[in-house]
Order: structure tokens, then sequence, then C-alpha cells
């Protein structure tokens, strides 16, 4: 992490360089890949301006803070600092959750296949191709729903488990379930 402070309109102080470094450095806690952090310190009249600029990794975070102390600017704008890391860094887990819980819908489609087509040289031949959506049964209710519906499967996501399953009538008049692992 490169850190470089910026004293403008006054002479900064050995111990105001080491409190900011010493500040933005806890940054680290909240984002591994802080690539450089940009400190300016302004007084204007009575006025303590601190403004810090964050660059990550694809984004950056700033914030710009005033007092009427200088260590106290500092302190607010690390905290905001944090604030906007800690948001962001959320909505980033909670992104990779959905996606990796399977939250973000797949399309589903069924393509009807020409009897025609099946084993002739020119390969297969699709007819028709229509959506589908995988509803979230029980087992018990995909089995009830696909014995009303005259079928002799049905494919469904298993609210228990959560997973890819399929549910099918065998010839000994019991019922086969096939589950993703």
């Amino acid at each position: 992490m490169k850190l470089t402070t910026t004293a403008r309109h006054f002479e900064s102080t050995p111990e105001l360089i080491a409190f900011t470094e010493t500040r933005m450095r806890k940054l680290k806690r909240f984002w591994d890949q802080i690539i450089n952090v940009d400190v300016i310190m302004s007084v204007e009249k009575f006025r303590h301006i601190a403004e810090a600029k964050v660059h990550v990794n694809g984004h950056d975070f700033s914030a710009k803070e005033e007092s009427d102390d200088m260590y106290n600017s500092i302190e607010k704008a690390a905290k905001n600092l944090e604030k906007q890391m800690k948001k962001f860094k959320g909505k980033l887990v909670v992104n990779a959750h959905k996606h990796r819980k399977g939250a973000l819908k797949a399309q589903t489609r069924e393509r009807i296949v020409g009897s025609a087509s099946i084993g002739a040289v020119t390969g297969l031949e699709f007819i028709e191709e229509l959506p589908r959506d995988i509803h979230e049964f029980t087992v018990e209710e995909a089995i009830i729903i696909m014995e009303d519906e005259g079928h002799n499967f049905m494919l469904f996501n298993d609210k228990e488990s959560g997973k890819l399953s399929f549910v099918y009538k065998r010839p000994d008049g019991n019922y086969g379930l096939i589950e993703k692992f």
C-alpha cells in the first residue's frame, strides 16, 4: 500500500503524519488489496479539512471531512472510508452468495427433437423450442403433481436440499429419485 500525504496552507508535524499513516494503514483490515491512499490536509481559517482517497483493485473510495482539529478530521475521514468499504464489500459478498446458491435463475428450455432425425447422417433436427420453468417442490409434492398431470417423470428443484432432482415412475409401480450431488 502506497501512502501519500499532502499538507496545504500549513506545516504538518511528524506526529500528524505518523497519526495519518497509522490510521490509514488500519484500513487494510477492511480490504486487503489497497493499492494507494492519498490524504490531502488543508487549513482554511479555522476549518481543518482532511480529504482521503483510497484506490483498491477496480474501485475508488473517497471521503472529505472537516472539523476544528486536524486529528478529528482525519479520524472522521477514516471512519467514513471504513463505512464505504464495508458497505461495498458486503454487496460483493451478497452478490457472490446469490450466484453460488443459484438465486440467479438460469433459463431453461425444452427442445423437441424430430423422431425421423434419430440415427440420420445429417444429425438431430430440432422441431420446436419451448421455455420451461423448473419449479421448487418437495419430493412428495413432485410425485403428486406428476401423477395428477399424467406424466411418467418430473424434473424439479428439491425444497429441502436445494438440489436439482428427477423423479420417475418405475415399471414395478414404485418411484425412482435421482438427485444431483
